[in-house]
C-alpha cells in the first residue's frame, strides 16, 4: 500500500468556484475575529497612531487645532485617541477604563507624526475618522483586512500552480499569531506585512508567469510597494531587500520589465528610508556611544536573536503592548510549525536558493542587531520583533516555493496541519479577548491567564456588537479552521484519471516534460502506450498527493496538465490565461484525445 493517498478528484468548474468562495468568506470570518479582538488603542504605540491618523500632516489642513506647551507644538484630538491605551502595560485591567474619557472632549497631545513616518497611511485612514472613535477604529481595521485578503487573493489566484503550496504555507505559518492580529490592527505594521509579502509575492510570480497573469501580478507587485513606502520607513527598505532575494533566486535576466521595475521601486525605498525620521534618530545617536560600547551591545544582541525571532510566535512580544503573554502551548506549537516549514524547505536546495534565502535571512538579523544600539533602543529587547516581521512571509516563500516540485503530504499530517494551526490561532484569540473584555487572571503557576468564559463578568465590549466574546471567539476560530481545510483541499485536488480507452501513443509523456514536472535530475525512458493508459486508468503511480497534488498529478496524466517548473522556471504560455491547476475530468479526456494541449519541452524553460 501507498504511503500516501491517492490523488482527490478535481471539483468541478461549479463546485471549485463554491470553495473559493467559500474560503473568502472564511477568511473574512477569521479576519473580523482579529478586528474585533482587541480594543482601539491596545496595538504598540496606537496613542501615537490613533493622533496621527485623526490629525494626519499637514496638520493645518486635518481639521485639528494646535496649542504650544513648553515650547513644543501639540495638537487638539479626541481625548480616546490619545488615551486609548489607558489599560497599557496592566494585564488585570480590561478596556473598560476609557469610558472615564469623551470624544467630544479634546486633548493636547505631542504625540503625533510630524515627518516620522512616511506620508500615507494616516492620510489613507483619516477618510474613516469620524465622531465615534471606536467605530472609526474597526472601520479602519476593517479595510486593512480587506486590503490584505484582496492583494493575498489575487496573488494566490494568478501565481502559477508550482508556488500556490508555497504561498499557502508561507502566509499561513508566517502570520499565526501576530502577523494576523497586526494586520488587523491601526497600526501602520498592517500595511508593512501585507506590503511586503504582496511586492515579494508579485515580482516572484510575474517573473514565473506569461502573458496577462504576469502582468496582473505585476501590478499586484507595485500595489504592495505603494503600502510599504506609505506605512514606515524600514517597510519601504525591505523593497530593495526582497527585490534583491526574488531576482537572485528567479534569475530571468530576459525580463527587463521587472528588473527595471523592481531596481525603480528599491531606489524609492532606499531613498524614503534614507530620508525618514527612523533614520535621522538612528545617525544622531551613533555620536553619542563609543565603539567599544556599540560592540558589547552588538554582540549581546547576536545571542539575543534567538529569542527575537521566536518573537514572530509570540514569545515575550505577544498581543497588545507586549503585555498580553500567550500561552506557552501556542507558542511552542507556533515555533514548532515554523520548524516544519524550515525541515520542508530544506529538502531541496539550489545555489540561486541558499543565496536569496541568506539575502532575506541577514536583513532580518542584521537590520535589527544594527538599529538595537543604544541610546536608541538599549538592545534588541526592546526593538520588537514586528519590525521584522514582514520578512518573515518573504523569507519563507523564498525558502518553501523553490525546489524539485511540490511536497507530498499525507492524511495524518494534514490532519495534524490543521490541528496545530487552529490551536495556535483559536488559544491566541481567546486570550487577546480576554485580556481586553475582563482583563487576564494571575495564577501562581501559569501566570497570566484570560478567563476559560470569555462572557462572565464581561466589563468591556463593542458597542452594538452582535456576538459576545464568546460567540465571536467561536465563530472566527471556526472560520480559521474551514478557511485552511479549504485551502488544502484546493491544494490536493488533482485531475481526474481519464479511461484507458481514451489513451494514445500521442499522448505519453516525453522525457523532457517528466523531466520537467517531477523534477527528476535524469530522464526516464519513455513509457509505452500500454503503460501510459494503464497509469491514467488507476492512478496508482501518482507521484503527488496531499497539497502537493494540485500539479503533482502531472505524474500520471502528464498530457492533461502543463507541467510544473522544477526550479523557479517560468509556467508554459499555454497556462497563463486559464487555470490549470486543476482541470476538469472532461478537458483532461480531451487533450488526451486530442493532444492538442500537451506542451512541448522547448515551451517550459527551466532556471535555478
Amino acid at each position: 500500500m501507498s504511503e500516501h493517498p491517492p490523488v482527490p478528484r478535481a471539483p468541478s468548474r461549479p463546485a471549485r468556484a463554491l470553495l473559493v468562495a467559500a474560503l473568502a468568506v472564511s477568511a473574512l470570518i477569521a479576519g473580523l475575529g482579529w478586528v474585533f479582538a482587541s480594543s482601539p488603542g491596545s496595538a504598540p504605540d496606537d496613542d501615537y497612531h490613533l493622533v496621527s491618523t485623526w490629525c494626519p500632516r499637514p496638520i493645518a489642513s486635518s481639521g485639528c487645532e494646535t496649542t504650544t506647551i513648553d515650547g513644543e507644538v501639540h495638537v487638539m484630538a479626541p481625548v480616546t485617541t490619545s488615551h486609548a491605551q489607558c489599560e497599557a502595560f496592566s494585564p488585570d485591567k480590561s478596556h473598560a477604563c476609557i469610558n472615564d474619557y469623551s470624544d467630544s472632549m479634546m486633548f493636547p497631545s505631542y504625540r503625533y507624526n510630524d515627518g516620522a513616518y512616511p506620508y500615507g497611511f494616516y492620510q489613507f485612514h483619516h477618510l474613516f475618522a469620524g465622531a465615534s472613535v471606536e467605530a472609526s477604529a474597526w472601520h479602519m481595521r476593517v479595510v486593512n483586512v480587506l486590503i490584505a485578503l484582496v492583494l493575498l487573493g489575487g496573488v494566490c489566484a494568478l501565481a502559477p500552480a508550482s508556488m500556490r503550496q508555497g504561498l499557502f504555507l508561507a502566509i499561513t505559518l508566517a502570520w499565526i499569531p501576530m502577523g494576523a492580529y497586526f494586520i488587523a490592527s491601526n497600526n501602520p505594521s498592517s500595511w508593512a506585512i501585507t506590503g511586503v509579502f504582496s511586492y515579494g509575492a508579485g515580482l516572484f510570480g510575474a517573473l514565473r508567469s506569461d502573458g496577462r497573469r504576469r502582468w496582473a501580478l505585476l501590478g499586484i507587485a507595485v500595489v504592495g510597494a505603494l503600502l510599504c513606502f506609505g506605512s514606515r520607513g524600514d517597510a519601504a527598505f525591505y523593497v530593495f531587500v526582497v527585490s534583491l532575494g526574488v531576482l537572485i533566486a528567479v534569475g530571468r535576466r530576459d525580463r527587463i520589465v521587472e528588473i527595471a521595475g523592481a531596481s525603480v521601486l528599491s531606489a524609492i525605498g532606499v531613498w524614503l528610508m534614507a530620508g525618514g525620521g527612523q533614520a535621522g534618530t538612528i545617525a544622531s545617536s551613533s555620536a553619542t556611544v563609543s565603539l567599544s560600547e556599540r560592540l558589547a551591545v552588538v554582540i549581546s544582541n547576536i545571542r539575543y536573536l534567538p529569542e527575537y525571532f521566536a518573537g514572530f510566535a509570540g514569545l515575550y512580544s505577544g498581543p497588545g503592548w507586549r503585555d498580553t503573554p500567550l500561552p506557552g502551548a501556542c507558542v511552542v506549537l507556533g515555533l514548532m510549525l515554523l520548524g516544519v516549514g524550515v525541515l520542508i524547505g530544506g529538502r531541496a536546495m539550489t545555489w540561486r536558493k541558499a543565496a536569496s534565502v541568506v539575502v532575506v535571512l541577514g536583513a532580518m538579523a542584521g537590520i535589527p542587531i544594527l538599529i538595537a544600539t543604544p541610546p536608541t533602543f538599549p538592545n534588541l529587547g526592546g526593538y520588537h520583533s514586528r519590525y521584522a516581521l514582514p520578512l518573515l512571509g518573504v523569507w519563507l516563500l523564498l525558502w518553501l516555493a523553490i525546489g524539485r516540485g511540490q511536497q507530498r503530504f499525507s492524511r495524518t499530517q494534514l490532519v495534524l496541519f490543521v490541528a496545530a494551526t487552529g490551536v495556535v490561532n483559536a488559544s491566541a484569540l481567546h486570550t487577546t479577548i480576554g485580556r481586553y473584555t475582563n482583563g487576564l487572571l494571575h495564577d501562581g503557576l501559569m501566570g497570566w491567564v484570560s478567563p476559560a468564559n470569555l462572557n462572565r463578568k464581561v466589563e468591556w465590549w463593542w458597542a452594538g456588537m452582535p456576538l459576545s466574546p464568546m460567540g465571536l471567539w467561536a465563530l472566527a476560530s471556526a472560520a480559521y479552521v474551514a478557511a485552511v481545510v479549504i485551502a488544502l483541499r484546493l491544494l490536493a485536488a488533482g485531475p481526474a484519471p481519464a479511461p484507458t480507452a481514451v489513451a494514445a501513443p500521442s499522448t505519453a509523456p516525453s522525457p523532457a516534460s517528466v523531466e520537467s514536472a517531477t523534477g527528476a535530475e535524469t530522464s526516464p525512458p519513455a513509457p509505452s502506450p500500454s503503460q501510459a493508459g494503464g497509469a491514467q486508468t488507476t492512478g496508482s503511480d501518482s507521484p503527488s498527493s496531499g497539497t502537493g497534488a494540485a500539479e503533482g498529478a502531472t505524474g500520471a496524466d502528464g498530457a492533461a496538465t502543463a507541467p510544473s517548473p522544477a526550479n523557479g522556471g517560468p509556467e508554459p504560455a499555454t497556462a497563463t490565461d486559464d487555470d490549470a491547476a486543476a482541470p476538469s475530468p472532461s478537458h483532461a479526456a480531451e487533450a488526451q484525445a486530442t493532444g492538442s494541449d500537451a506542451p512541448s519541452p522547448t515551451q517550459e524553460p527551466t532556471h535555478e
